[in-house]
C-alpha cells in the first residue's frame, strides 16, 4: 500500500482555497478533507481525482493504494485509520464489508442513475466495469495465432512446451482478493479449469501481486503469458507497447465491477457523498472515458467501451449480489487454495 504521491495531494490541497490560500484570515471550515483507500493503480485514478478538484475546489482529496485483499484487512485491522471512501474490484470483499452494516446508506440523482444489477442496497455502487483478460508476449508466437479461447492457448502452451517453463505469470490467489475472485470463477465457468491447472503447475508458473507487476514481467520478457489480467489496465500497457496484447476470450470473458462504498465511519459523510455523487456523474464517467485507463459503468452494465463492445466473447459480468458471499467462505476458499497448491507445489512457501 502507499498514498498518492504528495505533489497530487499538495495541488489538490492549494485547489481547496485557490488564491485565497496564502491569506491568513482564512477561514478552515470552508475546507472539506476526505481520504479515500483504493484498489486502484495510482495511474488510473489520478485523472478523476484531478477532475473532482476542479469541480470541487475546497474538498481535498488523500488516496491511498492498497491491492485488494490488503484494503479489505485494513479496513478491518485497523478502525482507526477507516477511510471516508472505498474503491475495490474484489466485489465480494467489498459486498462482504456492506453486508456486515460498515456501509452508509445513500441514495441520490446520481444513485439512481444506475441500474439495478449496477448496485446493491442503496449502499454498494458500480462506478467501472473491467474484463479479466489473457495478456500475451506477442514475441512467443512467432508466426503462430493469437490465441482466442482457452482451449487455444492451451493449444498453444502444448506446442510451445519448455519455452513456456517459468514464462507463465499468475495472480496469486492467496495474497490478492481480486486474483482469487476471477480463479473461482474459471473454477465454475471452464470447462478447460483442470487441464488450465494442470499446465501451469507442469510449467511452473509464477505468482504476481497484481496486473501492473504482471504486465512489466511480461515487457521485459520475464514472462510470455498473464493468466486472469485486469482488461483495462492490459489494454493501455498495448497502447505504450504494442507487442503486449490482450485476449478476451470467446468461450468466455469474466467481467468484474469495480465498486464503491462510504463507511458509516466517514468523517465527512458530506463530502464523501460529493465525490461519489461526481464520481457517478456523466462528468465522472467521462473522466474516466477519457483520461484514465477505467472503463466507466455508466448506466449499467452494458458498457459503452470499444474493448466491450467489439468483442466477439461471451462477456460474463459477475453479479453484484448476495451469491458473492459464497466467495468469501472459509471452507470453499480452502478447497480452492487445496487445488491450487496440490496442482502447483513449485509454488509452496
Amino acid at each position: 500500500m502507499r498514498w498518492l504521491p504528495a505533489g497530487l495531494v499538495l495541488s489538490l490541497a492549494i485547489a481547496v482555497v485557490g488564491p485565497a490560500v496564502l491569506l491568513a484570515d482564512d477561514d478552515p471550515e470552508n475546507r472539506s478533507d476526505i481520504i479515500i483507500h483504493g484498489a486502484v493503480d495510482e495511474s488510473a485514478i489520478r485523472p478523476l481525482l484531478e477532475a473532482f478538484g476542479h469541480h470541487r475546489p475546497r474538498i481535498a482529496v488523500r488516496y491511498r493504494e492498497f491491492n485488494s485483499l490488503a484494503l479489505y484487512r485494513h479496513f478491518l485491522e485497523q478502525p482507526d485509520d477507516r477511510p471516508d471512501l472505498m474503491l475495490s474490484p474484489a466485489m465480494h470483499l467489498q459486498l462482504k464489508l456492506v453486508n456486515d452494516g460498515y456501509a452508509l446508506r445513500y441514495r441520490s440523482a446520481q444513485t439512481d442513475r444506475l441500474s439495478k444489477r449496477a448496485k446493491w442496497r442503496d449502499e454498494l455502487f458500480g462506478y467501472a466495469l473491467d474484463p479479466i483478460v489473457i495478456a500475451i508476449n506477442t514475441d512467443l508466437l512467432a508466426g503462430d495465432p493469437l490465441p482466442q479461447s482457452r482451449d487455444q492457448l492451451l493449444e498453444l502452451i502444448r506446442r510451445k512446451d519448455h519455452l513456456l517453463d517459468e514464462k507463465i505469470g499468475l495472480s496469486d490467489i492467496e495474497s490478492t482478493g481480486l486474483g482469487y475472485l476471477a480463479w473461482s470463477y474459471d473454477s465454475q465457468l471452464s470447462r478447460t479449469y483442470e487441464r488450465l491447472l494442470e499446465a501451469f503447475g507442469i510449467h511452473h508458473s509464477r505468482l504476481y501481486p497484481n496486473t501492473a507487476s504482471m504486465l512489466r514481467a511480461l515487457t521485459k520478457g520475464e514472462i510470455f503469458i498473464a493468466y486472469n489480467a485486469l482488461g483495462s489496465y492490459t489494454r493501455a500497457w498495448s497502447q505504450r507497447h504494442p507487442w503486449i496484447v490482450p485476449v478476451l476470450p470467446m468461450d468466455y470473458t469474466t467481467v468484474v465491477v469495480r465498486t464503491a462504498f462510504i463507511p458509516k465511519s466517514t468523517r465527512n459523510p458530506a463530502a464523501a457523498q460529493a465525490f461519489l455523487d461526481f464520481l457517478l456523474s456523466e462528468a465522472g464517467q467521462q473522466a474516466l472515458a477519457e483520461r484514465s485507463s477505467l472503463i466507466p459503468i455508466g448506466t449499467g452494465l452494458d458498457g459503452e467501451d470499444t474493448i466491450l463492445q467489439s468483442a466477439h466473447s461471451l462477456l460474463k459480468p459477475i453479479p453484484l449480489g448476495l451469491e458473492l458471499l459464497l466467495q468469501t467462505d472459509a471452507a470453499k476458499r480452502q478447497l480452492l487454495f487445496d487445488e491450487w497448491r496440490s496442482a502447483m507445489p513449485h509454488l509452496a512457501k
